[in-house]
């Protein structure tokens, strides 16, 4: 059982804030009971994303937790403590958030703090534990090229087997998570009812598509990345 939960990224308003939903999404579909949709959704700029900090609407022991669980961060020391979530925007540009209300009465958020496009957070609070939960996933020493394996070989199984290796409803939920929240951004911050988002699902164990290390011994910071193709057309990694 899970009460509430957090993802955070460093990248822009909407393309990145759909990551991180995903990123929330794929590990809270698994919490007991399994998924039961969205009853609301909210966008919460800058000062109003603090201001529901300070009520208590989401959590800043979870965010820094999660903060603290993941690789150095630009303009900190490695190691050193978090300090005050809003003096962070100082070094990486104003915060904000995306506030989900769950059926079950879960809370989740796609938190907008950090520098780095590269960097994924989590944290999450299990229903009676005072102790939150927290971990960073890794992409690899050469980036998104990294980041894209574990779902090239999901693509490549379902068509062999005609069959998605995790669930589309996620998809689906996540897309309309976010749609929601541009419609509250658009309505300037206004909680939106989502009654469309009632959406019930089972999650799948996905752990054979997961990297889980093994790359790592083999694939390092040491080794240099091979020429590719940027959008522009030119060749990375050469010249």
């Amino acid at each position: 059982p899970m009460e509430e939960a957090i993802s955070i990224h460093g990248g822009g308003v909407e393309s990145y804030d759909f990551h991180a939903l995903e990123v929330l999404q794929s590990m809270i579909e698994s919490r007991q009971g399994g998924e039961t949709g969205v009853s609301r959704v909210e966008f919460l700029d800058t000062q109003a994303l603090w201001k529901a900090a300070d009520a208590g609407r989401w959590s800043r022991e979870l965010a820094t937790a999660a903060l603290q669980a993941g690789p150095t961060l630009k303009g900190l020391q490695p190691g050193a403590p978090i300090g005050k979530l809003e003096d962070l925007q100082e070094l990486w540009g104003p915060a904000h958030g995306v506030l989900v209300q769950y059926r079950d009465g879960m809370r989740g958020l796609a938190l907008r703090l950090d520098s780095s496009g590269t960097h994924w957070h989590f944290a999450c609070r299990l229903t009676g534990e005072n102790q939150p939960k927290a971990t960073s996933f890794y992409v690899g020493p050469w980036d998104n090229r990294n980041l894209f394996k574990a779902l090239s070989h999901a693509i490549q199984h379902h068509f062999i087997h005609g069959q998605a290796p995790y669930p589309v409803e996620r998809t689906l939920l996540v897309s309309g998570i976010l749609d929601a929240s541009m419609h509250s951004r658009q309505l300037e911050g206004q909680p939106l009812n989502t009654p469309q988002l009632e959406i019930s699902y089972t999650p799948r164990d996905f752990q054979a598509f997961r990297e889980m290390g093994a790359s790592w011994k083999i694939l390092d910071e040491s080794v240099p990345q091979p020429p590719g193709i940027c959008p522009n057309g030119e060749k990375r990694g050469e010249g």
